[in-house]
């Protein structure tokens, strides 16, 4: 088992009430690494919602990368454009039902993959994301090629 710990931190900022209130807030990952975050929508950080599809994706990645290493694959680069969807349930509450993933690998050397081959490694990397295992969000990963 490991443990992966993150500092967030807020502090009021003018008014607090049931109205409104600053959302504005940091979230430290290690000493010298953080992040400004805010609420759903912010203009000046990262979002609850992004970073869910930040985590997940990034996931998906390491996985990904860890499957073509030890098939012996080059991968040159990795990119993504992820997303988290928000709806609102039945019993009214808010949760995110989909995250979408985009990932494109570009490879080179001796031993390129076919697109098959592409497809299914995304699929077992799926399947051992710990990341998509630990929510119930549908999670659709579509490769770009």
């Amino acid at each position: 088992m490991s443990e992966h710990i993150i500092h967030l931190n807020w502090a009021r900022q003018g008014e607090f009430s049931h109205e409104g209130f600053e959302r504005r807030h940091d979230i430290a990952f290690k000493p010298d690494v953080s992040i400004p975050a805010g609420g759903a929508g912010n203009a000046f950080g990262a979002d609850p919602e992004q970073m869910l599809a930040a985590s997940m994706a990034s996931c998906h990645m390491q996985t990904f990368l860890a499957l073509a290493a030890k098939k012996r694959l080059q991968v040159e680069s990795y990119e993504d454009s992820a997303s988290a969807e928000i709806a609102q349930r039945d019993d009214g509450k808010f949760w995110v039902p989909v995250i979408r993933l985009t990932p494109k690998a570009v490879f080179s050397g001796d031993k390129i993959p076919d697109e098959e081959a592409i497809r299914a490694m995304h699929e077992k990397a799926h399947a051992h994301c710990f990341i998509a295992n630990s929510t119930s969000s549908d999670v659709i990963v579509e490769p770009q090629f």
